[in-house]
């Protein structure tokens, strides 16, 4: 790693410490430096209030939605990393003036989706079963997936250096640069990952009071856990990783093996489409029901 990527490591690394030991450690200027970048990463995050119990909190690619229920908050996705999702944690807790986080539910098992779970340390984490399996194979060869974190990173640096300051590209490469700095020092920290606590097989069902969450696996698709979350009550649809824009969908011809589970889970959403009035992908983009039934289209047309 060079100079400037080390130094960066650095003030990625103290969001998991104190400001005091920061102090201890390092001179002033690059407490000021530390201070600026942070600064510039609180400005760039968005939270959209969905409706007076939903939030979607989003940096970059980062999407965490956050819903507020009679016996607790129920967040939807935790973000890549420990570092940036302590803040969305903050936000979360002061939006609604609680820090009664009861559950946290992962759309699928891929780890920008599953890469915050463990700071929320006193809530259960709900999964797919199938999410285990993957998180296990994916961090099997650990040095492996940090070369490839900090590849990534140095594509991000050189696209800012390349970019004129203040250009919504140099600050699109600094948001992801971010994300995945955050990611490198989870990854070698080792110990960040929490698995779901909570798993299912083919459906389960949530209830929060005045709020119910109907959770279904989807199939094999996008990953091997992709589930979708329907919340009646709010007429909302949480799709994962799913599917984009237009219903374009997250499958290759490879990926045919669970096409029976593919047209239940369809049936399943043409069911709820009167009540559902949002649809939150697994990025935070909000799509229409144009989207979703092209989707569910092109899955019948398999």
């Amino acid at each position: 790693m060079n100079r400037t990527g080390i130094l960066t490591f650095i003030l990625l690394s103290v969001w998991h410490t104190s400001y005091r030991l920061l102090a201890q450690e390092t001179d002033s200027n690059t407490i000021n430096s530390y201070i600026s970048e942070s600064n510039q990463v609180d400005s760039l995050i968005t939270v959209n209030k969905i409706n007076s119990k939903t939030i979607l909190i989003k940096f970059g690619s980062d999407a965490v939605s956050a819903i507020n229920t009679r016996n607790g908050i129920i967040v939807i996705d935790a973000g890549i990393s420990t570092g940036l999702t302590l803040k969305y944690k903050k936000i979360i807790e002061n939006e609604f003036n609680s820090k009664n986080i009861k559950y946290i539910i992962n759309t699928h098992s891929h780890p920008d989706h599953y890469g915050g779970n463990n700071v929320f340390d006193k809530a259960e984490v709900v999964g797919h079963e199938n999410g285990i399996k993957e998180i296990i194979v994916q961090w099997r060869d650990t040095t492996k997936v940090i070369n490839r974190i900090s590849k990534i990173v140095d594509e991000y640096e050189l696209q800012m250096a390349n970019c004129q300051e203040d250009s919504n590209n140099r600050i699109e490469a600094f948001i992801q640069k971010t994300r995945y700095y955050n990611a490198l020092v989870d990854a070698q920290s080792k110990d960040f990952i929490r698995n779901p606590g909570v798993t299912f097989s083919d459906s389960l069902q949530l209830d929060m009071g005045d709020v119910q969450f109907e959770m279904i696996f989807f199939g094999k698709c996008h990953s091997n856990s992709d589930i979708l979350i329907y919340i009646p009550e709010l007429k909302i649809l949480f799709s994962g990783d799913l599917f984009f824009k237009y219903g374009r969908a997250s499958i290759n011809d490879k990926q045919m093996a669970d096409k029976d589970k593919w047209h239940r889970a369809v049936k399943w959403i043409e069911k709820r489409i009167p009540n559902i009035e949002t649809i939150i992908s697994g990025h935070g983009e909000i799509f229409t029901l144009e989207d979703l039934r092209s989707f569910n289209q092109i899955i019948l047309d398999k």
